[in-house]
């Protein structure tokens, strides 16, 4: 009988390859002026290792980006809490929990957008009124609620398999693989930007039925089961159409 044979690739080339798609993609939101000069991170989960890529910048367009990698699993359990200020640790230990709490999202972006940070400013959620909206972030853009220590507190928002949320300083975008959550960046400051203008006219705005929605989060948690399913295996998830 024929035994199966698989070729040893070198972990540190792959992780270096991430490191390059993930600088690749914060200058791509960067360029777009999705950043501005506030504090921003984005993160990579790394299928098969347990862990996760992290690119972060303070305040301010001249602040120095720091990429590391930190475990899923006990993320600052390595590390010289002493050394490292707590508002940083907090950041560690949100993305660590949100990859613990959500096994199909494979990226995440926290970042101030001009017209999505806003939403903020409504009494409401912002509501399911744009068909990708429906389709890609899933539900209403609510606040996330968070521990002390800066971890996710897990609850109903988060496990929703919503991709869009509010924090104290921002945005939080999630989706299952890296390229779709650039492109949820760009589409909730899109809708941000429509519904905010729609609704300072104090006209109705008119929601997405509810046969719509419902078709459109079951396509939805379909991709997010597939992609769950594939990281477990320690792969990236693949085939999933574009917008």
């Amino acid at each position: 009988m024929k035994t199966k044979t698989f070729k040893k690739t070198n972990p540190k080339l792959e992780t270096n390859s991430d490191i390059v798609e993930l600088n690749h993609l914060w200058h791509r939101l960067d360029s777009k002026g999705l950043f501005q000069k506030h504090k921003a991170d984005l993160s990579f989960r790394l299928p098969g290792k347990g862990s996760f890529l992290l690119i972060h910048r303070g305040e301010g367009k001249q602040t120095k980006v720091e990429t590391t990698e930190y475990f899923i699993e006990n993320p600052t359990s390595f590390l010289k809490l002493n050394s490292i200020p707590e508002e940083t640790l907090a950041i560690i230990r949100f993305h660590a929990s949100f990859y613990s709490l959500r096994p199909d999202v494979g990226a995440i972006v926290c970042f101030q957008p001009v017209w999505s940070s806003l939403l903020k400013t409504l009494d409401h959620p912002l509501p399911l009124v744009f068909d990708e909206q429906c389709r890609q972030l899933g539900a209403p853009v609510e606040i996330l609620t968070k521990r002390i220590d800066g971890s996710m507190e897990e609850g109903s928002i988060v496990q929703s398999g919503a991709n869009a949320f509010l924090q104290e300083n921002g945005v939080v975008i999630t989706s299952v693989t890296r390229d779709k959550a650039i492109y949820n960046c760009e589409l909730i400051e899109k809708c941000s930007k429509a519904y905010l203008l729609a609704h300072s006219t104090g006209s109705p705005i008119r929601r997405i039925p509810w046969w719509v929605r419902l078709i459109a989060k079951s396509r939805l948690k379909k991709d997010e089961k597939k992609a769950s399913a594939a990281y477990l295996r320690g792969e990236t998830p693949t085939g999933f159409k574009a917008y």
